[in-house]
C-alpha cells in the first residue's frame, strides 16, 4: 500500500472536524481524490487537484486564523472579566470591612453619646444639690437639734418621774390623814359618850409643809 493510500485511510477513519464541518470534509475528499489520481490519473489532473486543494486549504487556514483571532479575543475578554471580577470581589470585601468598622464606630459613638447625656444629667443634679460646706453645716445643726431634743426629753422624763413620786406621796399622806381623821372621829365619839375632853392635834412636820407647798 502506498503512502497516499495510508494517509487517505487514516484521514478517512479519523474524526477530523473544525469550526465549520463542511470545509474539512471537502479537504478530505480532495485528498482522497488526489490519492486516487496518483494511481490512475494524469499529471494534469493531479496538478489541478493539488492546486484546488492548496486553494481550499488556504481558505480553511484563513478561516481558522479568523476563528483563532476571535478565540484569542474571547480569551482576553474572559481574562479581563476575571480580573474585573477579582477587583469587584476585592472592592466588595473592602466595602464589607469598612461597613463593619463603621458599625463599630457608630456603636462606640452611641456609647459615648449616652455617657455624655448621663454625665449632663448628673451634672445638672449636682448643681441643684447644696455644697459640701453647707451640707456639713446642716448636719451639725441637725446634730445640735437632736442633742437638745434628747436633753429636753430627758428633762421631761425626770420631771414626770418627780411628779409621779410626788403624787404617790400625796396619796399616801391623804390615806394617812383619812385614817387619822377616822381615829379622831372615833375618839370624839368615845369622849362624847364618856364626857372627857378631846385630845390635842398632832404636830405638823416640815415634810408635810413642803408637800403642801409642792401640791399648791
Amino acid at each position: 500500500m502506498s503512502e497516499a493510500r495510508v494517509l487517505a485511510a487514516r484521514m478517512r477513519h479519523s474524526k477530523f472536524d473544525g469550526a465549520n464541518g463542511a470545509r474539512p470534509r471537502k479537504l478530505l475528499q480532495q485528498i482522497l481524490k488526489i490519492a486516487s489520481l496518483l494511481e490512475e490519473g494524469s499529471s494534469e489532473e493531479i496538478e489541478a487537484a493539488h492546486k484546488q486543494f492548496l486553494k481550499d486549504l488556504a481558505l480553511y487556514e484563513f478561516g481558522m486564523s479568523k476563528i483563532q483571532v476571535v478565540a484569542d479575543t474571547s480569551m482576553r475578554e474572559v481574562e479581563a472579566y476575571k480580573s474585573l471580577q477579582t477587583e469587584i470581589q476585592n472592592e466588595m470585601e473592602k466595602t464589607s470591612a469598612d461597613i463593619e468598622k463603621l458599625k463599630e464606630r457608630v456603636a462606640h459613638e452611641r456609647v459615648v453619646r449616652k455617657n455624655k447625656e448621663e454625665y449632663t444629667v448628673l451634672a445638672k443634679t449636682v448643681e441643684h444639690l447644696p455644697s459640701r460646706k453647707q451640707t456639713e453645716k446642716d448636719k451639725s445643726e441637725l446634730q445640735d437639734q437632736l442633742l437638745r431634743l434628747e436633753e429636753q426629753t430627758s428633762a421631761q422624763h425626770q420631771k414626770m418621774e418627780l411628779r409621779k413620786k410626788q403624787m404617790l406621796l400625796l396619796l399616801h399622806l391623804a390615806e394617812e390623814m383619812k385614817a387619822n381623821l377616822d381615829d379622831d372621829d372615833d375618839q370624839l365619839e368615845q369622849m362624847a359618850v364618856s364626857g372627857t375632853s378631846p385630845l390635842p392635834l398632832p404636830p405638823v412636820s416640815p415634810g408635810d409643809v413642803e408637800m403642801g407647798e409642792a401640791q399648791a
